[in-house]
């Protein structure tokens, strides 16, 4: 499954450049993508992050549910594996144990080539983390939890059948509904997971820190864009039950905008943020 996970986008791109070239492509494509891209972008940094792995607030059933099977429908795995395995990072940040630091070859540049693909995609494809499962008994007991990810493989079929009712439905023909699965499943797919790929190996070699921590997390604005927030590693690794991660003013991070929105709301609660002085006894000198 993962290989195919891994594979699918590139093997997409010349079927969604002959489309271009036939003329199948058009504004609702994008749409699509970007409305795709931003609902399950989400689901990962809201629902499988910072609620599902880091509690970093609570909220309703229905919303939790919502958004663990957003996240369900970014095909990054099982809801739970996905949390376990990202807690797991935390509790071994680039030392032994780690299931995606980039430091685990030789310092020389060919060693460290190979720790970047490592970190980025390769350790998918290796032995998953042994007992994982002491990381999983608060998921494993709650039931929307464990309801979705029960169900995962349906939420991917959703997330394949989605675009393709879409398609069909601007276009009317079964080429269309073609064209939205490319554009709203496989390459929407491909561009999720490089983002948040790109958390594990790029925030771990190159960007900016503001917090002592025991490993090399960095900070870096493209990814903390294109992850829609995660890429403020370095901060979050500093504290990483904050539903926060853009600490600074220039920092954006969208996820933390729709969190606090709902708060206003009162649609979560318990909003979970570091305090003025946790944040200046950390602090870099000069960061």
């Amino acid at each position: 499954m993962m290989w195919m996970t891994v594979l699918l986008p590139y093997l997409a791109i010349p079927l969604i450049v002959l489309a271009w070239w036939q003329g199948y492509i058009a504004g609702w494509c994008l749409v699509l993508f970007v409305g795709m891209y931003l609902f399950t972008g989400f689901g990962v940094t809201i629902g499988y992050h910072r609620l599902l792995a880091h509690r970093a607030f609570e909220t309703f059933p229905l919303l939790k549910g919502l958004f663990i099977a957003a996240g369900a429908m970014a095909l990054q795995g099982p809801p739970i594996k996905w949390a376990a395995t990202h807690r797991r990072h935390h509790q071994t940040s680039d030392r032994d144990g780690d299931p995606h630091s980039p430091f685990i070859h030789e310092e020389k540049a060919l060693g460290k080539i190979k720790g970047f693909l490592h970190s980025h995609t390769g350790w998918l494809l290796t032995r998953e983390p042994g007992n994982l499962n002491r990381s999983i008994s608060d998921m494993a007991h709650d039931p929307v939890i464990a309801a979705i990810d029960r169900t995962y493989y349906w939420w991917i079929s959703l997330s394949v059948l989605f675009p393709a009712v879409i398609g069909f439905a601007c276009t009317g023909t079964a080429v269309g509904a073609l064209v939205g699965v490319l554009w709203g499943f496989v390459l929407r797919v491909g561009l999720v997971h490089h983002a948040t790929w790109s958390v594990n190996s790029i925030c771990h070699l190159f960007g900016y820190r503001n917090f002592k921590t025991p490993d090399q997390s960095r900070n870096n604005l493209v990814i903390g864009v294109l992850a829609l927030g995660e890429g403020w590693h370095n901060n979050h690794h500093a504290f990483p039950t904050s539903a926060r991660h853009g600490l600074k003013w220039w920092e954006v991070d969208p996820s933390y905008v729709i969190i606090k929105s709902m708060a206003i709301l009162r649609l979560v609660w318990n909003v979970r943020k570091p305090a003025e002085s946790a944040l200046a006894s950390r602090t870099l000198t000069g960061a």
